[in-house]
């Protein structure tokens, strides 16, 4: 879960970051444990370190030479974690791993099957390299980081722990984890470790198809969309020999996603996944997005132990201490559309039966995201992009507010202006008939008409830049003041059932209002044949917020944490039972 943000940045001493100046203070510190001159640390770490950033350390060491109020990190590496903002840690997904957690997750690898070295291809302070050696004194340790501060972390505390023991087998590398090493030792590493970065394509398209272009044969993970967490799991499967393992603290998320489904029949292709353990992220990680914490062991070719799990439902356990007891993975689990490691039996079989005698909710209903605008509001993101502007404020409304009436000065465009419901306020069960408004937005789905083009400069004008910016409008696909994806507008007015994208538990309405719906909601539709929407919808709407449903997502769909994903693909292979042939005409009930 650590991220690709550079976060020492600045070169040596003028201006030298917080991350290079903690670096320093550890650096005399481990000068004074170890009897030597702090230069003496310094060559020991250039010894081991490959790559940019010597100049750095030693220029950083000799300005903090007896300089008050010295950075410290020291300890254990996530107290490194604290020399990063919140909102670096947030934005970039930049978590290191803790002692503990690094322990469990060593103690998760069955003993090593090959002579060669243990691997982190992102092993930012170094944590379970550490884990690693403490398991396997002596074993060669390689780790692979980008940023040069951290790389020289990692080294000094791996030299530090084996103070009185060879220095030749610890190896660290700056540079990129999903490259090939200096020395191929891709088929030869005995052990792959790693907390690798979770940067998903939302919001970084771009970093992402630089990293494809860099290393095209990790298109044959990507899927419909890409993460770079993906890349680091099948960069660590190349590296390993025959038995080799890799051990892997990750989001839980890919053994559901669509668009992990590629990598999940890749690495089924090339081995067997022997170990999964669920932690609450509370119990690991204090800014991590997410409700939990994945370890999982992979083996290279055929499995050599049976495939087993465990969870922690609490952070009340303590991390270093596994109490949950582990029980046998069905084979079934790891096949098929998703996975899910933790279905029993008495779940396997109840959800054969269901889908033996229901009928996919895609052959019921068409589904469709809600409206997404490109710009609800003026955010603080826009104002560091392109000024302070006049009418600009953090939250002026641009094509969506959420005050109890329209604002005034759309006064203008009233003619297209529509109420909104919105996830965060849905109730299941529900039925909307315009009693209840969420928010209101500027429903502009093309071009508007001759009469209302002054109207649109009027109101939209001075958030013109802003508009501008949005990829469909660069591209030349649509006229500046459109909304992004509006939508079928006659679909937005027809009778609807609308459902949070991820919530609890099911949480279906019936909309009748001809509303707008907002962006974090799923939306479904009768199809045209019905002749009465609002039975066949009303009758839909009880069966889905059942207790059956609610059983068949947790097992079967997706999840993130605690809160289901009411998205298109689970949506459309969810089994209703009940429906007999020619029942779309008519709109009954199920039996």
């Amino acid at each position: 879960m650590k991220g690709e943000k550079k976060v020492g940045e600045g070169s040596g001493p003028k201006g030298a970051s917080s991350l290079w100046r903690a670096l320093a203070a550890e650096v005399r510190a481990a000068a004074r444990r170890w009897g030597v001159g702090a230069s003496v640390v310094v060559a020991a770490i250039e010894e081991v370190v490959e790559g940019e950033g010597a100049a750095e350390l030693r220029a950083t060491v000799e300005a903090e030479v007896g300089r008050r109020g010295a950075v410290h990190a020291g300890g254990p590496g996530e107290a490194w974690d604290g020399l990063l903002s919140h909102a670096q840690r947030r934005a970039h997904g930049v978590h290191f791993t803790p002692e503990a957690v690094a322990r469990r997750l060593i103690g998760h690898l069955d003993e090593l099957a090959t002579p060669g070295p243990i691997v982190d291809p992102a092993c930012g302070a170094g944590a379970l390299l550490l884990a690693a050696d403490q398991r396997w004194p002596g074993r060669a340790l390689v780790g692979v980081e980008r940023d040069p501060a951290l790389a020289r972390v990692a080294a000094l505390r791996l030299l530090d722990a084996r103070r009185g023991r060879a220095h030749d087998g610890v190896r660290i590398v700056t540079g990129d984890g999903l490259a090939r090493l200096p020395e191929d030792l891709d088929g030869e590493v005995a052990a792959v470790v790693m907390n690798p970065p979770y940067v998903p394509e939302k919001g970084h398209g771009e970093a992402l198809a630089e990293v494809l272009r860099t290393h095209p044969r990790l298109n044959e993970v990507r899927g419909a969309r890409a993460d770079l967490l993906y890349f680091f799991l099948a960069r660590s499967v190349e590296m390993v020999a025959a038995g080799g393992q890799c051990a892997w603290l990750t989001p839980p998320h890919w053994l559901r996603a669509d668009g992990a489904a590629r990598l999940r029949d890749w690495l089924q292709a090339r081995g067997a996944m022997e170990r999964f353990e669920w932690l609450p992220t509370s119990a690991v990680f204090d800014a991590a997005p997410g409700q939990d914490v994945l370890l999982s062991i992979f083996r290279r070719g055929p499995a050599q132990r049976m495939p087993q799990w465990r969870a922690e439902t609490t952070a009340a356990a303590e991390v270093g201490e596994g109490a949950g007891t582990w029980q046998r993975v069905h084979p079934s689990t790891l096949s098929g559309t998703r996975w899910n490691p933790r279905a029993d039996d008495d779940d396997l079989s109840w959800g054969a039966r269901r889908r033996a005698a229901g009928r996919p909710l895609g052959e019921l209903l068409r589904d469709f995201q809600g409206v997404v605008s490109g710009a609800d509001r003026v955010t603080r993101r826009h104002i560091t992009l392109f000024g302070d502007q006049e009418g600009w404020e953090v939250g002026a409304p641009i094509f969506l507010s959420e005050g109890a009436a329209p604002p005034h000065h759309w006064e203008p465009l009233l003619a297209y202006v529509r109420p909104v419901l919105r996830s965060g306020r849905l109730e299941a069960g529900k039925v909307y008939e315009g009693q209840e408004v969420h928010a209101w937005m500027l429903y502009l789905d093309g071009e508007v008409d001759a009469a209302h083009r002054s109207a649109v400069m009027e109101v939209l004008g001075p958030f013109r830049r802003i508009l501008e910016a949005r990829r469909e409008v660069r591209t030349g696909k649509m006229p500046w003041y459109r909304l992004h994806w509006p939508r079928d507008a006659s679909a937005m007015r027809a009778p609807k059932l609308v459902v949070p994208r991820r919530a609890r538990r099911p949480c279906f309405a019936l909309d009748l209002s001809g509303a707008v719906v907002s962006s974090d909601c799923t939306c479904l539709v009768a199809p045209p044949e019905v002749e009465d929407p609002v039975s066949y919808l009303q009758t839909f709407m009880v069966e889905l917020n059942s207790a059956e449903v609610e059983r068949y997502l947790r097992i079967f769909g997706k999840q993130k944490g605690e809160l289901l994903e009411f998205y298109s693909s689970p949506l459309r292979e969810l089994p209703v039972v009940g429906w007999s042939p020619g029942i779309e005409a008519g709109g009954r009930q199920p039996g």
